[in-house]
């Protein structure tokens, strides 16, 4: 299941995903083949080739005029993706200055449920600036769940993007702080009388991030502000020299 989200995350859809990877399993195979492993129409098989071939995720060959499919090597797909991030490096630069400034206007966007919210981790790690977090961990951990949780830690690290992080003492703080010396974080636990709760807040570069993870849809909103920012950031080193190490 982790790979086929990881595939939909690079713009293929569900489907095609469902059949690349089913594909990658059998080897060469014809539609025949393919329809009865996914137990789909072959019409919808064919047309979803036809599309993946475009995109070059499968390619085919002809005998005995048939066609007989193969999905591509996965070496493939990282290069097409450097490929396409080289394209867009090229043209970052006009579509910057495309942008419109908003007269000044702080640029605010909202996303809702979890998968939506991940958009703002993502910028956390390509904005490439130190973070400052205020969360309830737990929570936050709950929401996203522990496989999330690692992969964040492991691309902020590999990119030397250190954390300073107030949360709650709770046990699995405790854990984490552990580990922060190796995951480039220096955590403080706040107060016992502050009550922070369901909430999740990240100042970065400018940015401003806050979630709400107590709803059955999490919501959240990124204000891209220096000034929301700057008056965030008052209010964290606040807390932050009023909580402890341990």
């Amino acid at each position: 299941m982790h790979f086929q989200i990881v595939l939909q995350q690079l713009g293929y859809s569900e489907h095609e995903a469902k059949l690349y990877l089913a594909s990658l399993k059998m080897g060469e195979s014809n539609i025949a083949d393919l329809a009865k492993q996914m137990q789909w129409p072959r019409s919808t098989v064919n047309e979803l080739l036809e599309h993946m071939h475009a995109k070059g995720l499968m390619h085919y060959y002809v005998k005995h005029n048939r066609r007989y499919w193969l999905a591509v090597n996965p070496d493939k797909l990282m290069i097409n993706l450097e490929e396409r991030r080289a394209a867009l490096r090229t043209i970052m630069p006009n579509l910057q200055a495309m942008r419109s400034d908003n007269g000044g206007k702080p640029n605010v966007q909202l996303y809702t449920g979890v998968e939506d919210l991940k958009h703002i981790m993502d910028d956390i790690i390509d904005t490439k600036h130190h973070v400052s977090a205020l969360l309830c961990y737990d929570d936050w951990l709950d929401s996203f769940g522990e496989d999330y949780a690692n992969d964040f830690i492991e691309r902020r690290r590999s990119h030397f993007l250190r954390m300073r992080m107030v949360t709650p003492r709770t046990d699995l703080a405790l854990k984490l702080k552990q580990k922060d010396q190796e995951s480039l974080r220096q955590m403080r636990f706040l107060p016992t009388d502050t009550d922070l709760r369901r909430t999740s807040n990240f100042i970065y570069d400018g940015k401003t991030a806050m979630m709400s993870l107590g709803q059955k849809r999490p919501t959240g909103i990124l204000i891209d502000d220096p000034d929301v920012a700057h008056a965030m950031s008052i209010y964290f080193e606040n807390l932050w020299n009023a909580s402890s190490e341990r």
